[in-house]
């Protein structure tokens, strides 16, 4: 609730001064606080997508693919900003290649322009408690939705 957020965000102000780092260094919060620890233990941080992207050699897949599939559990307004599924989609965009999204949720404010198709798991399963009770039932649900909507192409 938003007491406990407060307490834990209070704490970890406290501990990133204990630590000797400025509270609002860039990505010292995300994880929980996982950030700031590396941080102080010298990491340098770097936004995550463009880093893993580039690890998993994700260009050369995005060129050879028909469809790219991403996904994120609640897709929604800040989902556009730096996140997973727009970095795959600017990529394979790059080399003309469609994009769908497939997630436990997306909210009515996102913005899914980018996406040739969107499947949300809540709606397959016709609530979010459903969707989580059998994941991998609804993930395979809109592998096939995907699939027949891409082969209708």
């Amino acid at each position: 609730d938003a007491a406990d957020i407060a307490a834990v965000d209070a704490a970890l102000v406290r501990l990133a001064k204990l630590l000797g780092v400025e509270p609002a260094t860039p990505r010292t919060g995300a994880a929980g606080g996982a950030g700031l620890a590396l941080h102080a233990w010298g990491a340098q941080l770097v936004s995550g997508a463009p880093e893993v992207a580039a690890l998993i050699r994700l260009d050369e897949a995005i060129a050879e693919a028909d469809l790219v599939v991403t996904g994120e559990g609640s897709f929604d307004g800040q989902s556009s900003e730096g996140k997973v599924p727009s970095l795959v989609t600017e990529r394979a965009a790059a080399h003309g290649v469609p994009v769908a999204l497939v997630a436990g949720r997306i909210a009515e404010s996102a913005d899914a322009t980018g996406f040739t198709s969107v499947v949300s798991l809540t709606v397959l399963a016709g609530s979010s408690d459903a969707a989580m009770a059998d994941p991998a039932h609804y993930l395979h649900e809109a592998g096939e939705i995907l699939a027949r909507q891409h082969l209708a192409r």
